[in-house]
């Protein structure tokens, strides 16, 4: 869970963006990847990649729009929050825009959210629908402070550690996530639950809640993403496959172009 997260595939763009990243606190990084801020200085088109995490987003200038799979465009509320995703998705950022993101480890949101997380998949839901009066007033004194990075981080992480101080998650659902993540998505659910020793009925239920999708599509997720974290310079797309945990290359090809619309050589 210590890889670096990647959030956008456009190469190209990422000299018209400016990213700031946030390592959080000790006492929150079994919960929390990292914060992230992001300026765009100039409207700007961005394609996400499928993504592991629920994250927190918080617009502090600007507007953000998403162009859903029917081409329809939402404007996104000023807070909203995000669930893991199995493909890309395409938004568009006005000139001047600055979003504020907490970014979650996978299955640890549900530590703060009490909203079942496969509730969240692939679409937003604003903060008034999981967060009280309180805790959204609170946010948005911390998150007024629009200009000072390091101070809104800091008092972002003591809003998170009051409200996880009594935090609970499912430990036979971590080791899960664990075990998925360091084999590159490629163990067999059989085998999962083998070790686990849970029925495959009560684990799915679990897992679903708590990260947000299925074992199977989890370890779909953690595959791909493995394509961008890794370096493939002078590699041939079957080694990149193979590396990524694929079987074999035709595979990598039908599963990149599914999830993306693209060839894999577009990016890669």
């Amino acid at each position: 869970m210590g890889k670096k997260n990647i959030a956008f595939f456009e190469q190209e763009h990422f000299n018209k963006i400016m990213e700031y990243r946030f390592t959080p606190d000790p006492f929150l990084q079994e919960y929390v990847k990292e914060f992230m801020i992001v300026e765009t200085p100039d409207l700007i088109n961005l394609e996400t990649l499928p993504s592991t995490s629920v994250s927190l987003n918080y617009i502090l200038n600007g507007a953000v729009n998403m162009k859903q799979k029917n081409q329809e465009v939402i404007s996104l509320p000023k807070a909203f929050a995000f669930g893991i995703a199995r493909t890309s998705l395409h938004f568009e950022f006005s000139k001047c825009t600055t979003l504020f993101v907490i970014i979650f480890n996978p299955g640890m949101a549900s530590a703060l959210i009490n909203t079942p997380i496969n509730e969240f998949f692939e679409t937003f839901i604003p903060f008034d629908e999981f967060f009280n009066r309180p805790q959204i007033s609170c946010l948005n004194k911390i998150l007024s402070k629009k200009n000072e990075y390091e101070l809104m981080v800091e008092k972002i992480e003591r809003f998170l550690l009051v409200e996880l101080l009594c935090a609970h998650t499912d430990g036979i659902i971590k080791e899960a996530i664990r075990e998925i993540i360091d084999s590159q998505g490629s163990i067999p659910i059989k085998k999962l639950l083998g070790q686990l020793q849970i029925s495959r009925d009560s684990f799915e239920k679990k897992f679903r809640k708590q990260v947000g999708t299925s074992p199977k599509q989890f370890s779909n997720i953690v595959r791909f993403r493995n394509l961008f974290e890794n370096d493939h310079k002078k590699t041939t797309l079957t080694a990149i496959g193979l590396n990524a945990g694929y079987y074999d290359q035709s595979h990598f090809i039908k599963d990149f172009k599914a999830i993306t619309g693209k060839k894999p050589s577009s990016f890669l």
